[in-house]
């Protein structure tokens, strides 16, 4: 058996049926452009540790296709070196292999998040050219409450609560090939701002009779993650602060939580993260103890910080 046969027997045995259809997704891009071409067509019984070398190798100067470029950076190989690694743990599990040659490799993990944080006048910029363009409900509510993309464009009407101005989360929830597909029932619940809730509450008005929260007026679907960035991407321009990445929101968002007195643990939960010690790993270097001028990216100053953390205080106070 080849290992492009194996792969394609560990997908649809296992990996369709354990990940999240996004993960999945990803997990196909990474076989389909970097594992598979390398690989493939090697038997099992030949795949070695110095042939796992050579290919990594190969990848890790070679393997990037854009224009200009040559190698992959650190992060892209861990996520080839980790997802080869796992294929081939359940290639001895299923009595196809003795030992896994991927394993004698191993690459640094990361121990902290690469964030521009914005500061006052660049989170004042952003909210101001996304109200211009009409896109505001659904950036405020991604400042304010660090949403990842998926959960932001997978959100339903009701999954808000006026009353309590909390707003559920539906992790298992993911939007696929435009279509809302859910997979589990695991949630989290966010306190919102009265300011927050009215801008969904007006949002609604828009298409009242659509269960989505943000839904596309011209397919009367959900966003795709292709679209928001696009949306994200006109207001930076508008804005003027090209440097701010969709998930620089969200960094921004637990960075300013944590400066303005938030807990790791209380983090952990509004972000989603499965432990505390994971929202202290990505964001320990920017706690307040730990803060030094000459540390912080894009030159943000201490008094800049306690700034925006202010403005984010004034957005989330209840």
């Amino acid at each position: 058996m080849t290992l492009r046969e194996y792969i394609l027997f560990w997908q649809e045995t296992y990996d369709r049926h354990q990940s999240r259809p996004t993960t999945y997704a990803a997990h196909n891009y990474v076989f389909k452009n970097h594992i598979l071409p390398g690989l493939g067509d090697v038997l099992l019984s030949e795949l070695t540790s110095e042939r796992v070398g050579e290919f990594l190798e190969e990848r890790k100067h070679f393997g990037n296709h854009r224009p200009g470029s040559s190698g992959l950076g650190e992060e892209t190989m861990r996520h080839i070196h980790r997802l080869l690694q796992q294929c081939l743990d359940q290639a001895i599990r299923d009595g196809l292999l003795t030992e896994n040659p991927a394993k004698a490799f191993r690459y640094r993990k990361s121990t902290t998040v690469k964030a521009n944080i914005m500061t006052p006048l660049e989170m004042e910029d952003y909210l101001d050219a996304a109200e211009r363009l009409g896109y505001l409900p659904m950036f405020m509510l991604a400042l304010t409450t660090g949403l990842r993309q998926g959960e932001l464009i997978a959100l339903k009407w009701s999954d808000l609560d006026i009353e309590k101005r909390t707003l559920t989360i539906a992790e298992n929830r993911a939007v696929v090939r435009r279509e809302l597909v859910e997979y589990g029932s695991q949630t989290r619940s966010i306190r919102l701002t009265p300011e927050v809730v009215d801008l969904l509450i007006m949002e609604h008005s828009k298409h009242p009779s659509s269960p989505l929260m943000f839904m596309h007026p011209a397919t009367l679907k959900p966003y795709s993650p292709q679209m928001v960035r696009r949306m994200h991407n006109e207001i930076i321009k508008e804005a003027g602060i090209d440097h701010i990445r969709y998930v620089d929101l969200r960094h921004t968002c637990a960075i300013l939580a944590l400066k303005n007195g938030m807990d790791a643990k209380e983090l952990a939960q509004m972000l989603g993260h499965y432990r505390p010690t994971i929202t202290r790993q990505n964001y320990g270097p920017y706690l307040p103890h730990k803060v030094q001028n000459e540390d912080l990216p894009n030159e943000t100053t201490q008094s800049e910080l306690q700034q925006a953390a202010n403005i984010l205080d004034n957005l989330l106070k209840l």
